[in-house]
Order: structure tokens, then C-alpha cells, then sequence
């Protein structure tokens, strides 16, 4: 068997992270609202809320790749690390329909969604350190606080606008499943200071991402 040096390890470790920065791929589920024609019924106002709010959960998904990713470099197990792998491919649906969504509303993305990414991973990485069923906790109470913000924009959006509902209601289906496998894995509870500093800091994420 070979026996690596720490610069071996070093440089195992940092082509183990560069592969997951830049190769995370899609799971390559359907698009949901591909069966489902645009409503004419919607106002220019009404198209113009809905590519904001898009923009805010393209943003919150942008900043969910960044988490995954931290979580899964100091993931303690190849169990753990792989779960916040899949994870991410899951959510790199859900930012590729949120894209598709905007495009097709002719909006645009974030120009801050490298700000959300890299300090997204800063922050997967800390909740990381000590052990894995504390990222897992982390993991939990975001998903329950994204769960809670779709439910917000689904009472936004138009009635008639059937396309962006569906996407929504996906996303959200899959949020709570992530919640409900991070629990079942032996997440710790966190904090109830640090569930209202992530509370804060994601209304910091949505203001901004609405807006530019």
C-alpha cells in the first residue's frame, strides 16, 4: 500500500475540493413547468414581482451549492460527504429551474450570487468543524426556514401563473425532504441564537438579491 506524505494528502485534498467548487452536476430531473403553457393573463407589473422573486431563490439555491460544498469538505465520513453531494445535485436542479424561469420571464440573475456563493461555503465549512451531526442540525433549520420562505412566494405570485407555482412546489417538496433526511441521520438541534442569526442573514440575502 502507498504511504502519502502530507503534501500528497494536501494535494489529494485540494483536487478533492476544486472537483466539487466546479463539477457539482445536475440530478437531471424534469424541468416541472415543461407540460405547462405561459399564462397571457399576466401584467407587466405581475411578470416584473415574479423574475424578482425568482431571482431571490435562484440566489437562496446559488447559496445552497456553496453550503452543500462546505459542508461536504469537512464532512468526517465518506457517508456524510456523499449525502451533502447528492444533496447538491438535487438543489442544482432547482437553481437551473429557477434560471429557466427567469429566462423565460426574460429577467436576469443576481450579479451578487458570488458574494452568496463563496461566503455560503465559509459558512457550511464552520458548522462543519467540530462533527458532522452538527452540520447536519445547520442543515435542518435551513431547509425549514427555505420551506417557509416558498411558502411566502407562493402567496405572492400571480393566481394565474401556473408555471412558477409548480417549480415552487417541487422545490419546496424537496427542501423539506432534505430537512427530514438530515434529521433522520441524527441531527443536533441548534442554537436558538444561531437559528435567528441564519433567520437574519437570509433576509440580508433576500433584500439584496431582490433588488440587483
Amino acid at each position: 500500500m502507498r504511504h502519502f506524505t502530507d503534501i500528497d494528502k494536501i494535494l489529494i485534498k485540494s483536487n478533492d475540493i476544486l472537483n466539487m467548487l466546479f463539477n457539482i452536476k445536475s440530478s437531471g430531473r424534469v424541468y416541472p413547468a415543461t407540460d405547462i403553457e405561459e399564462t397571457k393573463e399576466m401584467s407587466y407589473s405581475e411578470k416584473k414581482l415574479v423574475n424578482n422573486l425568482m431571482r431571490v431563490n435562484h440566489s437562496g439555491e446559488v447559496a445552497a451549492q456553496g453550503l452543500y460544498i462546505g459542508h461536504a469538505i469537512l464532512a468526517k465520513t465518506d457517508q456524510q460527504k456523499e449525502m451533502m453531494l447528492n444533496m447538491a445535485s438535487e438543489e442544482k436542479d432547482h437553481l437551473e429551474w429557477c434560471e429557466k424561469r427567469i429566462d423565460e420571464l426574460k429577467g436576469n440573475t443576481s450579479i451578487l450570487n458570488p458574494i452568496w456563493f463563496s461566503g455560503s461555503i465559509v459558512i457550511g465549512m464552520i458548522s462543519s468543524i467540530s462533527k458532522d451531526k452538527n452540520a447536519l442540525g445547520f442543515i435542518e433549520e435551513t431547509e425549514k426556514q427555505v420551506a417557509k420562505h416558498l411558502d411566502t412566494h407562493l402567496e405572492k405570485i400571480p393566481k394565474t401563473d401556473n408555471k412558477t407555482y409548480k417549480i415552487l412546489k417541487k422545490m419546496k417538496s424537496d427542501e423539506e425532504h432534505h430537512g427530514e433526511t438530515a434529521k433522520n441521520n441524527g441531527a443536533n438541534e441548534i442554537s436558538s441564537n444561531l437559528k435567528k442569526v441564519m433567520e437574519i442573514t437570509a433576509n440580508v440575502m433576500k433584500f439584496f438579491s431582490y433588488r440587483i
